[in-house]
């Protein structure tokens, strides 16, 4: 009777999985579909095979009760929590209503977090009586309010623990045959008691619930609410007895589909999805779906990735992945994925090339031929026969699928055709029917292009017309533009292919007219939004149009630099493949640009350059390993918790306190003496981990955050003292960024640099100093007596040298003043000579004019002219008036004369600056003259006649200018120049000019001017160019500091051979 009743469960299963009305509404591509499914191994965590349980820590890592240990695992390492020679078997992992995780199996207790941030497990086994434990192993923990509830199989034990988990009560019940399965459900405590039904325990009692005998007999797996109906019905199941609804103390059949894969004897286990489904263990099964309406609508065993059907727990973690333990290790299947895989348990023997659907069939193209799904036997099966070529590009033309392979085929009514081809060894890799032209298809084959017509019988859909003359073997896809133009490559060209008639039946091979591209079709290329791109190594380049050509575009500039390959998906997606591999999907900005999506996705990792668009917006994708199914609609990254946590901080010599593993921002900055940091963090992110990448900045160190890296930890030594924050981020394998942790840490200076170890070497050294100040002061006070005397000596004689030299000084300056003084004597004698002269010829003439006076008051009254007697006395009067001033010129010229040799008065007087500086002319001149008849030289005075009287002290500005003048003369007065320049005129130009609040007086020179060597030392006390002896040094000197004490400035300007100009300017007071 046992073995008709499992052949009769076989039986029915085995029509279920026959039967495409079972489906229901479900997609029969969802049923058989594989989720992505992570799996781990003994290997991977280091643990005996068999996993037990599994539960969620509040922080997210992940912890696995094993026969012989238990685990942990953070999305990057696995950590045992028990010694592995303890040998500690744990079957049952719980929280309670603070997020503490309890554990129990051959101990029981709970795992604490140390202060570094690692979990260990403090043992309660003590707390519970040596009788009750004896030979017993904890089951199953459930808290109820302040109690904890432990099941072994001979005893419920009642804990209440105190907040120092020290033992407050105890009350134990034990079981006269055996204790099943218990459950918390409804706030309320449910029990199997064996052979004898389910309990209810109530305060102190367990009570048995009317009418469940049955389960004294038959187990009871799961007991789950089941909200369909109201919030306090209970789903209630086992392996034998099918599922049932417990309400209100009544029991009511739920028939299921699951019921037909339960075989006597099964285990089964139990969760709720996030979507409200049941998950489902069945033991020589693997893991079932099933929605409340009791249909499945999944079922996940070893033939879809699990290491093994025998399906120890199911755990739903906070990301809703369904963690799957089983006797040979543990998995992680994505339920609520919008990606299924289809591969080789599904008939897809190699990589898929095309995809196309011709009504409810679905078609693909792969390296070894045709294959379609079949709906009834769920897998994909040949959809040609005898026909095991590459199928590079399927074409749907309406009414028929076109097959291009080692021959043409066209499938209509789910039945093959083969067209008109060529048997000359060509395979057809691709066709098209263009727009404009829907009775033509070409078809590109190894040999070249191939026209087809479209055929007027139903027997053959298209006619061979004849192969395109001009167009080589094609290898790719078929692009066709915004003009009708269509593109395509092959054995290193590129074309462009015209057709000459639109919307006609064509007759012949004449209408296309093919036309090579100028361009290496060795880059990428893609048609995006009807424009044809390709990439060149000049940059991306678009075809124009209007000029026949590719262009350069700036359409990619965002990502082109890192641009390997690209393509637009029928869906109008656009993506992007990286140097490094990386797939990307591409969006257009406001410009109209090209930038990388930074939205999250599923897809991404997948995406492919062979797509289909199903009209429910399921978009499907060739790869080398199968086929790819994603729904956008259940793409829900955003909604999953992902953040970083920083698991361990080591120093050289210890490892450091680590808090909330750095998930709180508001922690202060520790100080610390260690200046070397490794940082260990991880993601606990656990959808295709293994791919999740790291990004550290450590805050007062680094400028900004490193690149992404595959790096689990960060190092850094010898760290300056100061402040730091070291921040960590994860970047999922769809571009998802998570969460940062951080830690915040202060670098103290070694005891050596602290501010008191500074204050200890400012007093040492202080003292130190002292002491050598107090020691060397002793010796210098008995150095300085001697030094004193020596002092005296050395001062007397110092003071009878600085006595001599003021004297020596006093003897130079009016050296050099009685130098200018005899400079100017010759130019004062010519001065006076000629007044005199006047004086001398008028005196004379006037003395003549006297004796004819005379001469005339000797003649009669009567012969006289009293006319002629005044004419005389007017013109001695003129005589006289002449003398007069020839002598006060005289005078004013022996004034000047006398005001330059004696020393000035130090008081300023108002002075004409234009008589000065043209009296000083006159005189320098005549007395170079006077000294050298042979001198020749023109002079000119540009005065500027609207020049303000300024008050200087005239006698010192008179030195200047002398001195300037003499100087000028001297210059010009130049033999070589002479001799090298024949019509060379020495000429000295003397100007004055109001500049603003300043009058400037310059001399200037076309001599031979003064070299750039000496420019800077003309003003230098006792440097001269002159000849030895012909010259003091200090006229230039005594210049500079005279216009100087006016508050001016003495500067020059030349350039030698051309000239030589001396500027004073004096301010306007």
């Amino acid at each position: 009777m046992h073995t008709i009743k499992i052949i009769f469960s076989l039986l029915i299963t085995f029509l279920w999985l026959q039967t495409p009305g079972f489906l229901s509404a479900q997609s029969i591509y969802e049923q058989v579909g594989r989720l992505p499914i992570t799996t781990y191994t003994t290997e991977e965590y280091g643990g005996y095979p068999t996993v037990l349980a599994t539960i969620q820590s509040e922080d997210g890592l992940m912890y696995f009760g094993a026969t012989g240990g238990m685990y942990e695992y953070d999305g990057v390492s696995w950590r045992s929590i028990f010694n592995i020679r303890d040998y500690v078997t744990v079957r049952s992992l719980t929280k309670d209503s603070k997020g503490r995780i309890f554990y129990g199996g051959d101990d029981f207790g709970f795992l604490e977090v140390d202060e570094n941030g690692e979990a260990r497990a403090v043992s309660l086994f003590h707390l519970i009586p040596e009788e009750l434990k004896s030979g017993q192993t904890i089951v199953e923990i459930l808290f109820l309010n302040e109690f904890i509830l432990l099941r072994s199989p001979n005893y419920l034990i009642r804990l209440e623990l105190g907040e120092d988990f020290s033992l407050k009560s105890l009350k134990s019940w034990q079981s006269e045959t055996r204790f099943g399965k218990s459950f918390l459900a409804g706030n309320q405590i449910y029990v199997r008691y064996l052979d004898r039904g389910l309990f209810l325990l109530e305060g102190e009692e367990l009570t048995l619930i009317p009418g469940t005998e049955i389960f004294g007999k038959e187990a009871v797996s799961i007991m789950l609410p089941y909200p369909e109906k109201n919030s306090n019905t209970i789903l209630l199941g086992g392996p034998n007895t099918g599922f049932y609804f417990f309400e209100k103390g009544t029991f009511t059949k739920f028939p299921t589909e699951v019921d037909l894969l339960i075989q006597e004897g099964n285990q089964l286990y139990g969760a709720i999805s996030h979507q409200g489904n049941y998950i489902l263990s069945v033991i020589g099964v693997g893991v079932v779906i099933m929605n409340p309406k009791g249909e499945i609508l999944k079922k996940i065993g070893s033939d879809q990735g699990l290491h093994s059907d025998v399906v120890t727990s199911v755990y739903l973690d906070k990301n809703n992945g369904l963690w799957v333990t089983t006797e040979d290790g543990m998995a992680r299947i994505a339920i609520d994925s919008p990606i299924l895989i289809f591969g080789k348990d599904l008939g897809i023997n190699s990589a898929v090339r095309s995809i196309e659907k011709k009504g409810d069939e679905l078609y693909l193209g792969t390296n070894t031929g045709l294959i379609k799904f079949d709906a009834i036997e769920k897998e994909f099966k040949a959809g040609l026969e005898n026909e095991n070529s590459e199928i590079f590009g399927l074409l749907d033309d309406g009414d028929n699928l076109i097959v291009p392979g080692r021959n043409l085929n066209v499938i209509r009514d789910g039945k093959a055709i083969r067209l008109d081809f060529p048997q000359d060894g060509s395979l057809a890799r691709t066709a098209i029917i263009p727009k404009d032209n829907p009775n033509i298809l070409l078809v590109g084959t190894t040999l070249g292009l191939l026209l087809y017509e479209k055929g007027l019988s139903k027997q053959f859909p298209w006619e061979l017309r004849g192969k395109v003359p001009g167009i080589g073997p094609i290898s790719n896809h078929f692009f066709e533009g915004k003009d009708g133009k269509i593109f395509t490559s092959g054995q290193g060209k590129l074309y462009a292919l015209e057709i000459e008639v639109k919307g006609v039946e064509p007759i012949g091979n004449q209408i296309i007219k093919p036309t090579v591209l100028d361009v290496d079709p060795s880059g990428s290329f893609s048609m995006i939004d009807g424009d044809f791109y390709i990439t060149s190594p000049q940059g991306m380049q678009k075809y124009s149009p209007g000029e026949g050509k590719f262009v350069a575009t700036e359409d990619f500039s965002a990502v082109e630099n890192d641009l390997y390959d690209f393509t637009q998906f029928k869906s109008g997606i656009i993506w992007y493949e990286s140097l490094d591999k990386k797939k990307n999907i591409l969006k257009r900005n406001k410009e109209g640009k090209f930038v990388k999506d930074e939205r999250t996705n599923s897809i991404a990792p997948y995406l492919s350059q062979v797509d289909f668009i199903d009209e429910d917006s399921i978009l499907w994708f060739g790869s080398p390993k199968g086929l790819i199914r994603y729904d956008p609609k259940k793409d829900n990254q955003t909604d999953k918790e992902f953040f970083t946590l920083i698991r361990r901080i080591e120093t050289k010599t210890d490892t450091i306190p680590l808090p909330f593993y750095g998930r709180k921002k508001d922690m202060p900055a520790l100080e610390r003496k260690e200046n070397s940091y490794r940082f260990e963090f991880a993601a606990p992110y656990f959808e295709d981990e293994k791919k999740t990448k790291y990004q550290t900045y450590l805050e007062g160190f680094e400028a900004d955050w490193v690149d992404w890296n595959d790096n689990k930890f960060k190092e850094y030594t010898n760290l300056s003292p100061g402040e730091y924050t070291f921040r960590v981020r994860a970047m999922a394998h769809t571009g998802r960024i998570s969460e940062e942790a951080s830690y915040s840490f202060v670098v103290l200076p070694p005891w050596y640099a602290t501010w008191w170890a500074y204050l200890i070497y400012a007093l040492l050294i202080g003292g130190i100093i002292t002491a050598i100040i107090k020691w060397r002061s002793r010796k210098l006070q008995a150095e300085n007596r001697i030094l004193e005397e020596r002092v005296n000596e050395r001062t007397a004689e110092l003071e009878k040298s600085l006595t001599e030299l003021k004297a020596t000084q006093a003897q130079l300056i009016q050296s050099e003043k009685m130098a200018s003084l005899g400079e100017l004597t010759a130019g004062i004698a010519h001065e006076i000579q000629n007044p005199l002269n006047f004086v001398n010829n008028f005196s004379e003439v006037s003395e003549e004019l006297i004796e004819e006076i005379q001469e005339l008051r000797h003649k009669k009254q009567e012969t006289r002219h009293k006319t002629e007697e005044d004419e005389i006395l007017e013109d001695v009067k003129k005589n006289l008036e002449k003398i007069k001033y020839h002598g006060k010129r005289a005078e004013s010229i022996v004034k000047g004369m006398l005001q330059h040799s004696r020393t000035g008065s130090g008081n300023k007087e108002l002075t004409d600056l234009n008589d000065l500086a043209d009296e000083y002319l006159r005189l320098s001149y005549h007395g170079l003259r006077a000294k050298d008849k042979s001198f020749q030289a023109d002079f000119k005075a540009e005065l500027d006649p609207e020049l303000p009287k300024l008050e200087v002290m005239p006698q010192d500005i008179g030195r200047v200018l002398l001195n300037l003048i003499n100087n000028a003369f001297q210059a010009v007065n130049n033999e070589e120049l002479k001799m090298m320049n024949e019509g060379f005129k020495p000429l000295v130009t003397v100007s004055t000019k109001k500049l603003g609040n300043k009058i400037e007086i310059s001399v200037k020179d076309n001599g031979p001017g003064i070299p750039d060597a000496i420019k800077d030392k003309i003003f230098q006390p006792f440097f001269t160019t002159k000849p030895t002896g012909q010259g003091t040094g200090l006229g230039l000197s005594l210049s500079y500091d005279i216009v100087k004490a006016h508050g001016g400035t003495l500067e020059v300007e030349s350039i030698p051979g051309q000239f030589t100009q001396f500027v004073v300017t004096l301010p306007i007071e």
